[in-house]
This record gives C-alpha cells, structure tokens and sequence, in this order.
C-alpha cells in the first residue's frame, strides 16, 4: 500500500512555495487559480483541474496575483502493489469528467485524515487508491478506441447492477458480444484491473457501507454481496481494505 504523508485542503491568499523535490503529490483545485512550476513546464490550475506530480520531479507553486485559490493536496510514497500499477511515472495534468466526484471523495479523504477515527489509515489509503484508479482508467481511455470504452462502460455498469450476483465471464462476453478470453484483456486493458477484481472491489466497498451503518452481521453482510464462504469473504476484505472486518464491526 502507499504510505500518506499528508492531506491538506489549501485555504490561504498567499501561496509562495520555492521549487524543491517532494512526495508523489496530488493536486485536485476546487476554487479560484494556482500557477505550477515543474521543473521547466509552467501550469496554471483552475477550478476542477489535477494534477499529479511524481517524487523525482521539482516544484514550485503560487498564487494568482489577481485570485485566490483553494485546492486540495494528498502527498504520498508508493512502496508495493496495488498502487505501483496506477501512479504515473510522468506529470499528470487534466480536468477529470467527473469531478465533482473527484471533490466529494477528497472531502472525505481530508475529514478522515483529520479527524484520525479508527482505521483512518486504511480506510485514507483505499480512498487515494480509488482516485488513483479512476485517473489511470481516464488516462487509458484517452489512447484507447471509443468501441472499446464503450464496451467496458456496459460490463461496468452491469457489475454495479449485479454486483451481489454470481457474475461470470461468459456472462460478461455474451453481454458485449465477445469471447470470454477478451473479455478480461479489453477489461484491464481500459481499467487497469480484470473484471472479477472490479466486481470484489465494489462488493468489498459496500461491505465497509453495511458494516459501517447497519446492525447486519457480517455473515449477513458476506451473503448479501455474494459471498457464500464468509473466511473468503474476509480474505477478500482484507485484501482491499487492509484490515478484516471484524475489525471495523468493533469499531
């Protein structure tokens, strides 16, 4: 997992950072300009910008003379899988399709990281995953073939409708018309990740929702999302989320 160094929701007037190497730095502007400097690449962010900085590049940022900024900063090391797969080795900079989502998700992850409940940690690291996912996801699909996006688009929305069903590969290729073998090939090519995986991830997240807000059990949970064996449920639970569920039940 990655190692966070630290959230931060950037409020003040007089931003005037001088260039020096950092973390990998995530940079996501809710109001008003901020200019960047890359090392020779010079940026200026506006509302609903990201951007992602690697470790081994210099910077430097500062307000707009004529505005204010607020904007969001997640810094972090990468030190194993799953995040090695997602973070860029390059600079990252774009206006993402979703972002008010995008702002929703790094509102939370900065009231988690603030607020240092029970498993913030785990439960930060998973959040700074998810959006480093949806960013290599939009990335792919900038070189990628519209036919193909769009046909990974259905085998999505199809696991988010039937996500507590026995999903298979077959399905899935009889959906878009395919061979099961492409099916997982279009599939990581386009999200970065197979479809079975996409499918215990979102079980796996409305787990933490149900553990979290319910009174459900959590052999009740496990067979609610699907899960008929509930030890591989926990495995399953641990994997993504870093610590088992019982764990979050007591807390």
């Amino acid at each position: 997992m990655s190692i966070i160094h630290g959230v931060f929701y950037d409020i003040s007037p007089h931003w005037d950072v001088e260039k020096a190497k950092g973390l990998d730095t995530l940079v996501y502007v809710t109001e008003g300009k901020v200019h960047y400097q890359v090392e020779d690449r010079v940026m200026q962010l506006t509302k609903g910008d990201l951007l992602f900085i690697p470790s081994t590049y210099n910077r430097s940022w500062k307000n707009d003379k004529d505005e204010g900024h607020r904007k969001y900063t997640v810094v972090f090391e990468k030190s194993e899988s799953p995040y090695q797969n997602f973070v860029a080795s390059e600079i990252v900079s774009f206006k993402p399709r979703k972002s008010i989502y995008y702002e929703q998700r790094l509102t939370f992850l900065n009231e988690q990281w603030l607020s240092k409940r029970v498993y913030y940690e785990e439960l930060s690291q998973n959040i700074l995953l998810e959006l480093l996912i949806m960013i290599a996801q939009e990335r792919a699909e900038w070189h990628t073939s519209p036919v193909k996006v769009s046909s990974v688009r259905d085998m999505q929305e199809y696991i988010l409708q039937h996500y507590r069903h026995n999903i298979t590969i077959e399905e899935l290729a009889a959906l878009i018309g395919v061979t099961p073998n492409y099916v997982t090939v279009l599939f990581k090519e386009v999200i970065g990740i197979t479809p079975i995986q996409y499918l215990h991830q979102t079980r796996i997240n409305n787990a933490w929702n149900l553990i979290s807000t319910t009174k459900m059990t959590i052999k009740e949970i496990a067979e609610h999302l699907g899960y008929c064996d509930q030890s591989y449920f926990n495995r399953m639970f641990k994997k993504w989320m870093g610590i088992p569920p019982s764990q979050v039940k007591k807390s």
